[in-house]
Order: structure tokens, then C-alpha cells, then sequence
């Protein structure tokens, strides 16, 4: 049984070498994806510090790897007009030679918003949204012409070439709402990415395999991904250093949250509850100054004794 790995690397409080080099350590360390986020400031600590914009990173890391897949974790779909991010997405994949991901989810993040004069509609309406715009970069991937009059988008015999390199390029998505955003994924996805327990994520898998049913998919075209914020280390102290550099580096008030620390056995046990409640690829989060050794005991310990444990 194989069990998907990947990064998602923060661009915040961080250098383009910093994050060229560490991608480069990523790929060559047999991970099978490498993300990012779409956001225009720091989700953790200071606001106002420095943050890259994802989708000119990732091209950049696609010239810089060879192996590795990449994507956004997730793209805001308010952020872009659908028909716009379908293009970038098959011209990134161009770059990567076949290796490109599209993330996408319904944004959440009504500051920024607000900040760039972005219109933050009601949740109601992002999803409305988000239910037109992923069919519309589907077919735009993978149709010779696309027409779609909807609420909110529409296109006219609408062309998008050249077309990706990949037969289908995988469309992820992100969020765990079960009245459209799982059934959006039931519909469309290639991928899906949630958080949360155990308990919660078998819930939600439950959820999306009653929408499949319903849609007539299969559910088992879907690759289930969950994962968060990672830490390996051997002992208490050396992970309170670890937490104790973030917190400074990141101009945090509090010590930082991290989803998953520990021994390499206490997070092989952490992440088979998720394989046993459905999961079947982790994407562990990353902070500045980026933790090599969290990266390379995922692969090294980790992953192994995960699979060990799976039997």
C-alpha cells in the first residue's frame, strides 16, 4: 500500500533561495507533492511581515525540481476568474513537463479581501461560486471550446490551449463542507484535502462517497489527503526550541500550534488514525526558517514505520 507524501511550504517570513533550496532537498528526498498557499499576507503571527504570492512561486519550483508534483493548497477561487486560472494552470504545467496540481477552494480570508478591495460575498455565494467555476476549468482543460452561462461566470465557445501536457490534470480540492464543496468534489475532483481528527475525517469521506454514489462516480478516483503543521523530534525540550524559534521568528504573541510533533513512532501512530479513518496521502506544513529536519525524518522515519504499521 502506497501512502502519499508531500510539503506544503509557508511563503511567509521566508527568502526565494531559502525556499528554491529547501524545495530542491524535498524533491530529491522522493516526496510525492510540493505545495504552497494562496495568500498575499502571513496567516501566522504578524500580519503585516512578508509573504510571497504562491502562483509565481510555483512555476519557479517547477524549474527548480524534477520529480516532484506541485500545486497550490488551495487556490482562492475569488482571487482569479476561473477561465483566467485554467490557463495559468496548463501553462504551469507546460513548465513542470506534466507535474502540476490545481488546488482550489472557495477562500476564506475576508481581511485580505477586504485589504485589496476584493468583494468578500457570503459563504452561500463563494460556494455558488466555487460550483460554477470548477466544471468551467474542467472543461476548459480538457475541451476544445467551452461555453457556460451561469450566476456568476460565463464564457462564450471559450478556447484554452495549448492544452496540458497531462491527459487529465488533477484538480484538488480543499474544504470539507458537505453540501457543496464535498459534493463539488465528488463531481470533479481528482483529489480532496481536509482537516481535522480522525473521527472527523472518516465522516467526511463517508460524506463524499454518499455524493459520488449520487453523481454515479467513482469514489475510489478520488485520492483523500489531510494532514497539517509537522514536527519531529526526539525529545520535549528539542521540540520547545523548535517552537520557541517560530514563535520569534514569526512575531508570535503564543507558542505556535502544531498539528502533528513528536518521535518518528508518535507520528507514524498520529497519521495511522487518519489511513485507518481513509486518508491515503499527508501534506505536512512547514514554517520559516524551514525545518530540514522535520522534512527529512518524514521520509527517512516516518514513512517507513507508517507502512510498517499498515501492514
Amino acid at each position: 500500500m502506497n501512502v502519499g507524501f508531500g510539503i506544503q511550504l509557508h511563503p511567509q517570513y521566508t527568502t526565494w533561495p531559502e525556499i528554491r533550496g529547501t524545495a530542491r532537498l524535498i524533491d530529491e528526498l522522493g516526496y510525492d507533492w510540493l505545495t504552497t498557499w494562496d495568500h498575499f499576507v502571513p496567516l501566522i503571527g504578524d500580519a503585516t511581515g512578508p509573504n510571497f504570492e504562491g502562483w509565481q512561486i510555483l512555476p519557479a519550483l517547477g524549474a527548480s525540481t524534477t520529480r516532484v508534483k506541485l500545486g497550490m493548497l488551495v487556490t482562492g477561487n475569488t482571487y482569479r476568474h476561473p477561465a483566467v486560472l485554467a490557463n495559468m494552470a496548463a501553462t504551469f504545467d507546460h513548465i513542470t513537463e506534466g507535474r502540476a496540481i490545481l488546488g482550489i477552494g472557495a477562500a476564506w480570508h475576508e481581511a485580505e479581501h477586504k485589504m485589496y478591495g476584493i468583494p468578500f460575498d457570503t459563504a452561500p455565494i463563494r460556494l455558488q461560486k466555487l460550483r460554477e467555476a470548477v466544471p468551467i476549468i474542467r472543461s476548459l482543460l480538457d475541451q476544445p471550446r467551452t461555453t457556460f452561462a451561469g450566476t456568476h461566470y460565463t464564457i462564450t465557445d471559450a478556447t484554452c490551449e495549448p492544452k496540458p501536457i497531462q491527459k487529465r490534470l488533477p484538480i484538488m480540492i480543499g474544504g470539507g463542507g458537505e453540501q457543496v464543496t464535498l459534493k463539488i468534489t465528488a463531481s470533479f475532483a481528482d483529489i480532496w484535502h481536509g482537516f481535522g481528527t480522525a473521527d472527523v475525517i472518516a465522516h467526511k469521506l463517508e460524506v463524499l462517497k454518499r455524493h459520488c454514489e449520487t453523481v454515479k462516480r467513482d469514489y475510489a478516483a478520488i485520492l483523500p489527503t489531510t494532514g497539517g503543521s509537522a514536527l519531529v523530534r526526539d525529545t520535549q525540550s528539542a521540540i520547545d526550541a523548535r517552537l520557541n524559534e517560530l514563535r520569534t521568528h514569526h512575531r508570535q504573541s503564543a507558542t505556535p500550534n502544531v498539528t502533528i510533533s513528536g518521535t518518528p513512532d508518535g507520528v507514524a501512530k498520529h497519521l495511522l488514525e487518519r489511513w485507518r479513518a481513509g486518508a491515503r496521502g499527508f501534506i505536512f506544513g512547514i514554517s520559516a526558517p524551514y525545518d530540514h529536519e522535520t522534512i527529512e525524518r518524514l521520509m527517512r522515519e516516518v514513512k517507513p514505520k507508517l507502512l510498517e504499521l499498515i501492514g
